[in-house]
């Protein structure tokens, strides 16, 4: 800009008119002139800084009721306290799973976005000409009786033969000091059943085969076990987990309800246990649930009617529409990207003994904590080197540390996403329930591992490059007919899962109930199998990011999975340091749309500059 250039805005406007949304920068500082280095090149590190507060950018505010809504929703789901429209969706620690309850609430406010978009238009300003007026064809709100298709991750399931399949949950403990009306809770939780269809569905046998079906809303009936406990403090935690055991287990899969409440009063006030198969919830699921749970309980108490917001479509529809999506065009276009991905071959992940015995009451669990400042930093700062999000950061971290702890460059892991990309037209889940998990192998390639800025702007782009966020692997296998697969190799089993789960501290929204600090027992059987060598979590709760390391002490030693642990941690601590260390943001073909542009072709690009 001139100096005699004063209207910034109009240079922004006329900057628009030949360049895409995503390239016109948030805020312009004038310069007399450019500082220059010996070279004649533009001295970046030279360069003032712009006048920015934390992660923010400087403020404009909203400037129509669409981006006034927007702002409102970004503050609510980030715990922001102001948004404007220039800030970054991911800078503010926003993530996929944050992206889907941003989705949501617009949508309950009849507005409608493409979650894909999110990742290439990160500011309010940027996402304000994609967001559209929702249709006014909603879901069917009557209650979903019949037969479900099987999906991948279900599939999956069955196909594993686990030895107890019954027990296999996800469950949650929350406390309430001042005691629970169990009537309260009874009918909140019918309520939710009705709603929620998935939470009604059983898996009978029939003729050798899992039939996944609804049970009928004259067979929801919630019973609740209320249990007194007794004596000091030690022995009613020890007498809480032992009966939390015994509720875990006591699912069956063909005659439901797979959803098992039980209430224990103790001197501390109330625990309500929470445990439902994980064939019918997954984590974003579970958000839904307790968003819903509290706000049914407080209109329980207050003798109102209880009302939730409107269905989102239904699982059964869902699933529906993902068979006819195995057989599309689309899908079927994925095909070459996952037969050249699985064409690499990888050593195995060597173990300190070999044993046949694989049942889970042999898993030992490790874990490490970040502290709250390398949390925030995580979760913000970081990505504004290179325009990544937490899972870029953490699986480079992983295969860092894979590579120091094997030797070896390249891994297969599997990983978990929640799976609800928006692949199917006119299917709305954003407020549905059911297991959509998709867990799909990633190669982590640290070949790189020499220039850690290129290794981390290679492996962003590597997990940019998997179509869908690794939703079709699963469709692929499970859905698509055999003759249509062309032999793409399923048999690539990683020995390592990876997930990560998102920030817990906003799932319990405050009122009387929050997480209960004592054990809600065993969520999967001890006798049911293992499915991988290593399992690895990360979550955010009370602000701290928490890592756990699941191994099988009968082939690991711990010394070995200790050994592991020390290097994940000291990689993401570094990999934070590095990144908070850089002068300038790089950014990498993905961020500019151009799925042909290399790395080392947009590098030279930038050179020119």
């Amino acid at each position: 800009i001139t100096k005699n250039d004063t209207d910034t805005e109009n240079f922004k406007e006329s900057l628009k008119r030949t360049l895409p949304e995503y390239m016109v920068p948030a805020w312009i500082i004038k310069l007399d002139q450019f500082p220059m280095t010996a070279n004649g090149k533009v001295d970046l590190k030279a360069l003032p800084e712009p006048d920015i507060e934390a992660n923010q950018t400087v403020y404009e505010a909203p400037r129509d009721e669409v981006e006034t809504l927007l702002c409102g929703i970004w503050e609510d789901v980030l715990g922001v306290s102001q948004v404007g429209i220039h800030d970054h969706f991911f800078f503010l620690g926003g993530d996929s799973i944050k992206g889907i309850q941003m989705a949501s609430r617009l949508t309950q406010a009849g507005w409608k976005l493409d979650m894909k978009l999110l990742f290439q238009y990160p500011t309010i300003a940027e996402l304000r000409p994609y967001i559209e007026e929702a249709d006014l064809l909603t879901a069917d709100q009557s209650p979903v009786e019949g037969e479900v298709i099987l999906t991948p991750i279900q599939r999956w399931f069955f196909e594993r033969n686990f030895t107890n399949q019954h027990h296999w949950n996800q469950s949650m403990m929350l406390h309430a000091p001042n005691g629970l009306n169990e009537k309260n809770v009874q009918q909140v939780l019918e309520q939710l059943m009705i709603h929620h269809d998935a939470l009604r569905m059983v898996y009978p046998l029939e003729e050798g085969r899992v039939i996944q079906r609804h049970r009928g809303i004259e067979e929801n009936n919630v019973a609740i076990d209320v249990v007194e406990v007794k004596g000091e403090l030690s022995q009613q935690i020890q007498q809480v987990e032992k009966l939390a055991n015994e509720v875990q287990a006591s699912i069956l899969l063909a005659d439901g309800p797979l959803v098992r409440p039980a209430i224990f009063r103790t001197d501390q006030g109330d625990h309500l246990l929470l445990a439902v198969h994980h064939l019918v919830i997954d984590g974003v699921s579970w958000r839904i649930f307790l968003e819903d749970f509290m706000a049914l309980y407080e209109q329980s108490k207050r003798e109102e009617t209880l009302t939730l917001p409107e269905k989102t479509h239904s699982f059964q529809e869902y699933a529906q529409k993902l068979t006819e999506y195995a057989v599309s065009d689309e899908l079927l276009s994925e095909r070459d990207y996952w037969k050249k991905v699985l064409a690499h071959s990888v050593p195995p992940l060597q173990k300190d003994h070999v044993t046949e015995d694989q049942r889970m009451l042999h898993t030992q669990t490790i874990r490490f904590t970040l502290s709250e400042e390398e949390t925030r930093s995580l979760l913000t700062d970081v990505h504004e080197a290179y325009q990544t999000e937490i899972n870029d950061i953490l699986l480079t971290a992983l295969g860092l540390s894979m590579k120091e702890w094997t030797g070896e460059d390249r891994h297969f892991i599997h990983l978990e996403g929640h799976g609800r990309e928006d692949i199917l037209p006119a299917v709305n889940v954003s407020r549905t329930i059911g297991w959509f998990t998709s867990m799909y192998p990633v190669l982590l390639d640290m070949s790189h591992a020499d220039d850690l800025s290129y290794q981390i702007k290679y492996l962003k782009e590597e997990l940019r490059h998997i179509p869908n966020k690794g939703i079709g692997y699963g469709v692929l296998k499970y859905l698509t007919p055999d003759k249509m697969k062309d032999d793409i190799d399923f048999q690539v089993t990683p020995d390592i899962s990876f997930n990560y789960l998102g920030q817990f501290d906003e799932q319990i929204g405050g009122g009387e109930l929050r997480r209960s600090p004592w054990h809600a027992g065993q969520s999967l059987s001890p006798e049911s199998e293992k499915p991988h060598a290593l399992d690895i979590v990360g979550f955010v709760e009370q602000a701290m990011l928490h890592v756990t390391i699941s191994y099988h002490h009968l082939e690991f030693e711990e010394r070995t999975i200790e050994q592991f642990k020390e290097l994940l941690e000291k990689n993401v601590k570094a990999l934070i340091s590095h990144c908070l260390s850089q002068d300038e943001s790089q950014i990498t073909p993905s961020d500019v749309g151009d799925e042909d542009l290399t790395m080392d072709e947009l590098e030279k690009l930038m050179d020119l500059f």
